[in-house]
């Protein structure tokens, strides 16, 4: 095995498995697989008993094993350390504007299956055929796996200690019990988070580990809205009780178009794939060009036609803006932006680098600005939030609850 490159990377506390770093030693053993003790202590600067005593506290709760022996560098021969991806299943739910994806997910964070429904009819009629949809998956095709939890990530102000969905105006949803819902029918502990807040989450799980030492990252999360998620001193921020409500509802132009809140101008009215599509269908309303979707319109850009690569760049423009805002009040190590938007990174890349230029910020080249590392990030948000879940009860999780009404 190759002797591994020091990262320098350091966590804040890696005492206690609740902790979010807990969620970044694992990332370590998935991408390093098969790895050492004394390889990760090499990775992480941490000393050999602090890990050891991490590993052992892993392998007593069945999440990591030691495989094969590595070769002897002249004493002990080190034993190889795999994550157990069978110790138990998760379930990542993405609730989105106009479709929702739900996942099965083992525990390398590796998203076995996933399937897509419409988000349409009241919340209690669509929460409870996405329950049906997650029964009939579970009995037809996991009847035998056991379950640790259910992430799910919503657009929206969540209420933390009820579950609730205070208010999404992108979805027109008002108190609506999420938690209650899903737990009484799947009898699974459900864990809700923002979906720009698990979008940022799921840099800590699947982002590159070149980057574990950042302690600031800001995440800009680019879909039917626009919303803003916040890694802090290497831990989520996830604001008061309610959340964080992010920037996408900050004005940048008080006399500009009414936003689903309520308020004119919001940078969420000039950013979003919404936006971006709405104004190519003002400029081209007149001359019969049918109905696009932002991915239609990154195409027409990729044929060159003028008018789907200005509408974009427009966007990159009122994006950087944002961007530029926001970094000169928080200075962020990376900003990372996610969405279908990014499948159009070469042309808006430039415009928002260029965007942050300021005598204010004095080396804009060292702020990464790059795109999302994983496709639909706020699905992929939701796995590691179920699976934190699980560390922080290892042995409390819950066996498959349809395992006695199933067909085996």
């Amino acid at each position: 095995m190759k002797e591994p490159k020091k990262n320098n990377f350091k966590m804040v506390d890696v005492h206690d498995v609740r902790d979010i770093n807990q969620t970044i030693f694992l990332h370590l053993i998935r991408e390093r697989q098969p790895i050492s003790r004394a390889d990760i202590a090499k990775y992480t600067g941490l000393r050999a008993g602090t890990v050891s005593a991490i590993v052992n506290r892993l392998i007593k709760n069945n999440f990591v094993y030691e495989g094969t022996e590595g070769p002897s560098s002249g004493g002990r021969p080190p034993k190889h350390l795999f994550i157990n991806a069978e110790s138990f299943y998760v379930l990542a739910v993405d609730i989105g504007v106009s479709d929702s994806v739900f996942a099965v997910s083992d525990f390398n964070g590796r998203i076995i299956q996933q399937k897509s429904l419409l988000t349409e009819g009241t919340p209690e009629q669509f929460l409870n055929k996405l329950a049906d949809e997650i029964e009939k998956l579970i009995q037809t095709q996991y009847s035998r796996a056991k379950f640790g939890a259910i992430g799910v990530s919503v657009p929206g102000l969540i209420d933390r200690e009820t579950g609730t969905v205070e208010i999404s105006p992108n979805l027109e949803w008002k108190n609506v019990p999420l938690r209650q819902i899903l737990m009484s029918r799947l009898n699974l502990p459900v864990f809700i988070e923002n979906d720009a807040n698990a979008a940022a989450f799921s840099e800590l799980w699947y982002g590159p580990l070149n980057e574990a030492s950042v302690r600031t990252l800001l995440f800009i999360l680019v879909v039917e809205g626009l919303g803003t998620g916040l890694i802090i001193n290497g831990e989520l921020h996830v604001g008061s009780r309610l959340g964080l409500g992010g920037f996408g509802h900050m004005s940048i132009d008080p006399n500009g178009e009414l936003c689903s809140c309520g308020r004119r101008g919001c940078w969420e009215t000039f950013a979003s794939e919404r936006a971006t599509v709405e104004r190519f269908h003002r400029v081209t309303a007149k001359q019969g060009v049918p109905i696009v979707n932002l991915n239609d319109l990154i195409t027409l850009a990729n044929k060159d036609d003028e008018m789907a690569l200005q509408s974009i760049k427009i966007t990159a423009e009122y994006l950087g803006e944002g961007i530029s805002n926001l970094v000169h009040g928080l200075y962020p190590e990376t900003v990372v932006i996610g969405g279908n938007i990014t499948a159009a990174w070469s042309l808006i890349e430039p415009i928002i680098k260029q965007r942050i230029h300021s005598r204010y910020i004095v080396s804009p080249q060292k702020i990464v600005i790059r795109p999302a590392s994983v496709q639909r990030p706020s699905l992929f948000g939701a796995i590691p939030i179920a699976l934190q879940n699980c560390f922080q009860t290892p042995l409390q999780l819950n066996k498959n609850p349809y395992k006695s009404r199933a067909k085996i």
